[in-house]
């Protein structure tokens, strides 16, 4: 998608004419990669861009923190940035070529990628993409919940449960999967979704690496404690990352369960550890149409993220790659950069979670250790074409059966 790129005095000047009120080109709403790389992209070309979030910045954010080929790849592009760099800035704080994927059973399947995953701390990840997006002249206000959005033919006016009102042309929904944004539009009947019939919810935790020095250095993937789900244990430079998630309309009741059947099969008490936090994860509940007049949403708040082992990143930065090149390209026509954004979204990322939703719908029906059986078995038989796949090398077209 070739952006065109229009002068800045051009759209102050025409929108400022139009509404005296107007205060911003862009109105983000969330400061998680989404919506900083949103910001960014925007600010670089001299929009008045302003990020809102109910959180102070740094904030803990919970996420084990896996970056594939596809996501370093596409990091490299926006931010021209390279993983030594990110590296040396702690942003990235440990790598890995090895993985294992582990049956409740016992029995495991360990291998080596051809490129490491890498694994970032989404405290530090968060805020440092915002800084970018600060540095290149958006401006930032933390501590301000949306409550309401009012949708104008020139544009939008945010109100908060601060008392503030902000003015914008465009507004970006990047305020994850239990967006406000998304919520206030499906209450006026602007989208029409299913939501809740594909949202998972994880439960997740920090462990210090000194508490538990018999944990795993890489990446495991475990399958057999809950159904419909599975969990992790990944690496950090002073932690490990565990948790475990599920589809609620399948294995919302057994999580917790599922949860202490997992921390006993790696054989840590949940006595001594901190308690685990849950939070939602959008996980084949995406959005074929993205927001409505000239709102827009993004990432997690449009359901994007693989769902079959949950990787939200590279989609957060990815549409809000789309969505930016989509408004910098028709800025004074709104239905014209929805429908942009709507249709390079379903081309290149909504075509592909189709066919991992479905890949999915096969291999998780079955009982038992099955699901781990057919993956293993894929990730034996066709070792390359697996990895490519997950890297983002190769599409996951043939994994759709038929």
């Amino acid at each position: 998608m070739r952006a065109t790129f229009i002068s800045p005095s051009l759209i102050v000047n025409q929108v400022d004419t139009m509404n005296p009120k107007y205060s911003f080109d862009a109105i983000v709403i969330g400061a998680g990669p989404a919506g900083s790389t949103t910001a960014y992209l925007l600010a670089s070309r001299g929009f008045r861009v302003l990020i809102l979030d109910k959180s102070a910045f740094p904030r803990k954010k919970l996420c084990g923190g896996l970056l594939t080929w596809k996501t370093v790849k596409l990091l490299e592009s926006i931010f021209q940035t390279t993983i030594d760099f990110l590296k040396s800035e702690l942003i990235i704080t440990c790598s890995s070529i090895k993985y294992r994927v582990v049956s409740s059973s016992g029995t495991s399947f360990k291998s080596q990628l051809d490129f490491p995953f890498h694994f970032v701390q989404r405290t530090a990840y968060d805020s440092f993409w915002l800084k970018l997006a600060c540095r290149a002249g958006a401006e930032f206000r933390a501590g301000e919940k949306v409550i309401s959005l009012d949708y104008l033919d020139w544009g939008g006016k945010i109100s908060t449960e601060k008392g503030s009102e902000f003015f914008g042309r465009f507004i970006f929904g990047a305020d994850g999967a239990i967006s406000k944004v998304r919520g206030l539009l499906a209450s006026k009947n602007f989208i029409h979704t299913e939501w809740k019939s594909n949202l998972a919810t994880a439960l997740e935790v920090f462990v210090p690496s000194r508490q538990t020095p018999e944990l795993p250095d890489y990446p495991h993937i475990y399958f057999g404690h809950i159904p419909w789900g599975y969990a992790w244990c990944f690496p950090g430079e002073h932690f490990r990352v565990i948790g475990i998630c599920g589809l609620n309309a399948k294995a919302g009741k057994l999580l917790r369960n599922g949860y202490e059947a997992f921390l006993n099969s790696i054989r840590i008490s949940s006595e001594h550890i901190p308690a685990p936090a849950s939070h939602a994860l959008p996980y084949g509940n995406y959005l074929t149409t993205p927001g409505y007049g000239n709102v827009l949403l993004l990432g997690d708040a449009c359901g994007l993220a693989d769902p079959l082992l949950g990787e939200g990143i590279y989609y957060a930065h990815k549409s809000a790659q789309l969505a930016a090149e989509a408004v910098i390209q028709s800025y004074h026509e709104p239905a014209a950069a929805l429908k942009g954004y709507a249709h390079h979204l379903n081309r290149v990322i909504i075509s592909e979670l189709k066919h991992v939703r479905i890949g999915r719908q096969i291999i998780f029906s079955l009982p038992g250790t099955w699901p781990y059986r057919i993956l293993t078995f894929l990730l034996k038989i066709m070792p390359q074409k697996c990895e490519e796949t997950i890297q983002g090398q190769r599409s996951f077209k043939w994994f759709r059966p038929g």
